[in-house]
């Protein structure tokens, strides 16, 4: 029997299951997510083996992101936000470098087994999923404090976008403007709503499609989790270069709050640096496919320098700080 069809079957049949152990919530709540991308995706063996197995000819992209309740995600939050969101920021790293998602494993831990949570849970997974064309193919479940690790598995597609190859004279861009992960996460305290306004923070989107576009062009990129700031400076350590990068050109979501928006992070827009040469080519068919390139700074120096800043101290996010 073909990996999909006896994973399918095991969806199918998940309502008669009695939920007693560990092995009975996988098999009900974490089984039978995208397998109908297993083959398509190159994927041999999924779950239900002890491994998986992946079949394929070009250079795969991996990253591994955990997010743990009340630092990376609040406690409040409906289920299928906080598995779509702990999914899509694993697979802001393979926009970042320009990749495809092939698929993805999961572990959770979590403090007791709440049979509606879980199936919320597994609605968010199904979404992003679907989404992304990409399976569920393993992963783990522990009992303990709230918190999900996902592990990515992307290819490159065309050209691998890395942080350290940015020369003097690139030009620097932004994807979309940055705040809008703050202003969800402000609105959604405030209310607990889910709608258009706390969606960017509930349900961030992984540029994908933008990554891919720009691969052709670009020279280094980076995706904004921790704030602008924070992932220009890795960006600028890989590349070995400085940037002097304009403030007043930095797209805000909302100007009312620009100095938490350049701060919070948690927006998943694409950092990156382009040749001057080919900016001109690369926002052609960024326009073809209605999408914007934000120019804020250009590459040179030793150091980053900050042009109009009015601020002062701009604190981003930093686990041990």
């Amino acid at each position: 029997m073909l990996v999909e069809e006896w994973a399918l079957l095991v969806c199918l049949r998940d309502t008669q299951v009695k939920i007693t152990s560990e092995f009975s919530i996988i098999k009900k709540y974490l089984s039978g997510i995208g397998t109908s991308y297993l083959k398509t995706n190159g994927i041999n063996l999924s779950i239900g083996d002890d491994c998986a197995q992946l079949e394929n000819k070009s250079k795969l992209l991996i990253s591994t992101d955990t997010s743990i309740v009340n630092v990376h995600f609040l406690k409040s939050m409906p289920a299928d936000s906080i598995a779509y969101r702990s999914v899509s920021t694993a697979l802001s790293d393979i926009a970042a470098m320009a990749g495809e998602p092939v698929a993805f494993n999961l572990s959770l831990v979590m403090p007791s087994f709440n049979p509606f949570w879980m199936k919320c849970f597994r609605n968010g997974l199904q979404k992003i999923s679907r989404e992304f064309k990409i399976p569920l193919i393993g992963g783990d479940l522990a009992k303990g404090p709230l918190q999900i690790s996902v592990t990515v598995i992307g290819k490159s597609k065309k050209k691998t976008l890395l942080r350290s190859n940015a020369k003097p004279g690139d030009i620097l861009c932004l994807s979309d403007s940055v705040g809008h992960g703050y202003l969800g996460y402000k609105e959604f305290k405030r209310t607990g709503e889910v709608n258009i306004h706390t969606k960017p923070y509930l349900f961030p989107k992984a540029q994908i499609s933008y990554g891919l576009i720009i691969s052709d062009f670009a020279s280094s990129s980076i995706d904004v989790s921790d704030g602008i700031l924070q992932d220009l400076s890795h960006l600028i350590h890989g590349s070995k270069v400085g940037c002097s990068l304009d403030l007043s050109k930095v797209p805000i979501a909302d100007k009312k709050y620009t100095k938490q928006c350049l701060e919070f992070g948690d927006d998943y827009t694409l950092l990156y640096t382009v040749p001057p040469k080919k900016l001109s080519k690369m926002e052609a068919n960024l326009n073809l496919k209605k999408k914007k390139c934000h120019i804020i700074g250009v590459m040179g120096g030793k150091r980053l320098k900050l042009l109009n800043d009015k601020y002062g101290s701009i604190k981003n996010w930093d686990h041990f700080k």
